[in-house]
């Protein structure tokens, strides 16, 4: 019997697929000592040596190959059976799955959204309908909405132009700021100007999880800088990563930062941009609704 945990199998999946420590660390939120870790325990436990590794690559040996194309789809299979199971277990128990934005800290919290909706059923003499919280990326948000493995998607307002047959609801407003370090000589300022920017690097969503946020941060900044210095992170967790570990910036707010470190940053008004803003979002398929979704719309005020 092998010990091996899903968080070592995830790692090697993912260094596999990506060949790059530091890319793998930010796409787990982990360190890269923790990648070094999970795979070398691998290893031990497998007695396999699966990456030759220099100071330049890193590429997987033959038997590294082999478990990477056998487990990869097993692991695709393991991630949908648990998503297929819970699924149907929401549909005998008459509840409602409700997908979050992963790492990002909206006020509405799923604590109060289920205490906030327990109470209105009791004040309407409504039965119980049980809510399950999956959090989930952007990417990760329109997939199971497409699929219909969730009743409604708490997200920002990018890209559900993508999906067909979604109804998607505004229920707040944010306003888009410099987000910098605490320590940042414009910390300390009630506004600046972008061009006092000029000289940062930015870090901004990649495409593949939010077309048309990469494209409306990107735009923005061809707008103001011929050369603009841009990183790329692949989600709002990269994202934090690189703001708290690599001193770049972003265009946004304190909302895309994780509780541990959202007090080491600060949010700086910047003059061009006082009009820009994103939305915060409801999603979910249009069609008939059942009765535990129209309740929730309610409670909602949608409605």
């Amino acid at each position: 019997m092998y010990h091996i945990t899903t968080e070592q199998i995830e790692t090697f999946l993912m260094l596999a697929h990506r060949k790059n420590y530091r890319e793998v660390s930010e796409m787990l939120f982990i360190t890269q000592p923790t990648v070094t870790k999970y795979i070398q325990r691998l290893e031990k436990e497998l007695n396999i040596l699966l990456f030759r590794r220099s100071t330049q690559s890193v590429e997987l040996t033959e038997e590294g190959e082999l478990l990477f194309e056998t487990w990869m789809p097993l692991y695709r299979r393991f991630s949908d059976s648990i998503a297929v199971a819970q699924q149907f277990s929401l549909g005998r128990k008459k509840s409602l799955a409700i997908g979050i934005l992963r790492d990002y800290n909206s006020e509405r919290t799923p604590g109060d959204m289920e205490k906030g909706f327990k109470e209105y059923l009791v004040r309407n003499n409504l039965p119980d309908i049980p809510l399950s919280f999956r959090f989930l990326s952007m990417s990760e948000q329109r997939e199971a909405l497409r699929l219909r493995h969730i009743d409604f998607s708490f997200c920002l307002g990018f890209d559900y132009d993508t999906l067909r047959d979604v109804r998607v609801h505004t229920i707040a407003r944010k306003k888009v700021n410099a987000l910098l370090r605490s320590s940042h000589p414009l910390a300390g300022k009630q506004e600046i100007s972008i061009e006092e920017l000029k000289d940062e690097t930015f870090v901004i969503i990649s495409p593949a999880e939010s077309f048309s946020a990469n494209h409306v941060t990107e735009t923005m900044l061809h707008k103001f800088f011929r050369h603009p210095r841009i990183r790329i992170a692949s989600n709002l967790q990269s994202l934090a990563y690189a703001l708290s570990q690599e001193g770049c910036v972003t265009l946004g707010n304190r909302h895309f930062l994780s509780k541990e470190c959202i007090d080491s940053f600060i949010e700086v008004p910047v003059a061009e941009l006082k009009q820009a803003g994103y939305e915060e979002t409801v999603a979910y398929p249009s069609g008939p609704l059942s009765e535990e979704q129209k309740r929730f719309l309610e409670f909602l005020g949608i409605v």
